[in-house]
């Protein structure tokens, strides 16, 4: 399913990157062997870097993205997910888009955020375009909360990031 999310990110970036600043693809494949502080915590909670988050600046990925993931090797799971440290400034937000879709908000002790989760896709049933609406849509829903809501310090991206898509895997 890696280069589904590939094609998935190439999809959403070329629709929306030009309508929506600040958009950016990040493979957990990438951070899998860093020193961020977060991957250090992934590693420990047992969680998957087989993902694909779509970050909207000024949100670091780690706080706020389209969570694009593999549930197993025949689902997709796409949502809009924000970090624990980051559900006191944005889980109004999330709750807000699981009542306007009829999704719960789920806790992901692995991810360590919280989730609203659309219905997982099966590649082999559903079509690659239904996978891209779904990323898009909730692009769309993620996209006024990054711009609304203050982004405190520890929270920002990096002010200039050197590509929309992190290609290092």
């Amino acid at each position: 399913m890696r280069g589904l999310r590939h094609r998935i990110a190439d999809r959403v970036l070329a629709e929306l990157a030009p309508k929506i600043g600040g958009l950016s693809a990040h493979f957990g494949e990438s951070y899998e062997h860093t020193d961020e502080p977060e991957a250090a915590v992934y590693r420990t909670t047992g969680g998957s870097f087989r993902f694909l988050a779509i970050a909207c600046a000024p949100w670091r990925m780690w706080d706020l993205h389209v969570g694009i993931v593999p549930l197993d090797e025949r689902t997709l799971s796409t949502g809009f997910h924000i970090s624990e440290r980051a559900a006191p400034l944005l889980r109004e937000r999330l709750e807000s888009f699981a009542r306007d879709n009829r999704l719960r908000v789920d806790h992901s002790s692995r991810a360590v955020e919280f989730q609203a989760n659309l219905p997982s896709l099966d590649p082999t049933r559903d079509s690659f375009e239904a996978m891209v609406e779904q990323a898009l849509d909730v692009c769309r829903a993620l996209a006024p909360a990054a711009a609304c809501v203050d982004c405190p310090a520890p929270m920002r991206a990096r002010s200039a990031q050197s590509a929309r898509i992190d290609r290092s895997t």
